[in-house]
């Protein structure tokens, strides 16, 4: 993974993980679940390749989580439930991105 790469995801991470007063508009908050979506599919792929052997219970936790939120999108209508979405999302994604970190520190 590489600089660039990481630095964006760690961007909408934190985008997303802000308190509600600090809440995006509707438009930006679709952005943000857009990226959050691309970034955690590329994300989850390289993280499904890693050997189950090799996987936490957290992390297997949350390649499910992510396939079901991906899947499932905003549970109801409006602007709090795709902002909750795009929260749900960061916290997997930062679980991904995690694990990832930690398996390409032990293959240096």
């Amino acid at each position: 993974m590489d600089t660039g790469e990481t630095q964006e995801i760690e961007d909408l991470i934190q985008r997303a993980i802000v308190p509600y007063s600090d809440r995006p508009d509707a438009e930006a908050v679709a952005c943000l679940i857009d990226g959050l979506i691309t970034q955690g599919q590329a994300l989850h792929a390289q993280v499904t390749a890693i050997p189950g052997t090799r996987r936490t219970e957290r992390t297997a936790a949350a390649l499910a989580e992510w396939s079901y939120f991906v899947d499932a999108g905003p549970t109801g209508r409006g602007d709090h439930a795709n902002w909750n979405h795009a929260r749900a999302l960061a916290r997997i994604l930062r679980n991904l991105h995690s694990t990832r970190a930690e398996q390409s520190s032990r293959t240096r």
